[in-house]
């Protein structure tokens, strides 16, 4: 990465680029028709040097958010991309009043779990297999942003 990272809106043309994307950090993927009928006015997107690496999607409620989607290239894991789009996402929720924000995560993705602890997310609940491909628990995460 010769640039630094731009952080912005995502665009409903980034989709080829978010279907790559999830397609390689996910099994099993979210559907293209999945990310079709998704309202994106809550969704980033990270890019290094012009292409996109990284991003994340939640929806919001008054004073709640859920982030339903959130995945970087594997390729960039382990640069800083995934902290520095969770960190940008979380403080604008913050500002924008949001209490609460939740997240279900794969037990066994301890990097994603690390990433989350450190940003102050806590075990709320397990969704019993909730994953295929292979079948595995989710864990709910919460994190409180009124102290």
């Amino acid at each position: 990465m010769s640039e630094p990272p731009v952080i912005r809106p995502l665009r409903e043309t980034d989709l080829p680029a978010i279907l790559g994307i999830e397609n390689l950090a996910f099994s099993p993927p979210w559907p293209e028709e999945a990310f079709r009928h998704t309202e994106f006015t809550q969704s980033w997107v990270i890019s290094t040097d012009g292409d996109l690496r990284g991003y994340i999607i939640y929806h919001v409620v008054p004073d709640e958010a859920v982030i339903v989607n959130f995945a970087i290239a594997p390729d960039f894991w382990c640069h800083g991309l995934g902290s520095l789009l969770l960190q940008h996402s979380l403080d604008i929720m913050q500002e924008s009043g949001i209490n609460a924000v939740y997240l279900d995560v794969r037990r066994s993705n301890l990097a994603a779990l690390k990433l989350y602890n450190k940003y102050g997310f806590k075990p709320l609940g397990v969704r019993k297999n909730y994953y295929s491909k292979p079948r595995e628990d989710a864990l709910v995460m919460v994190r409180y942003n009124n102290g």
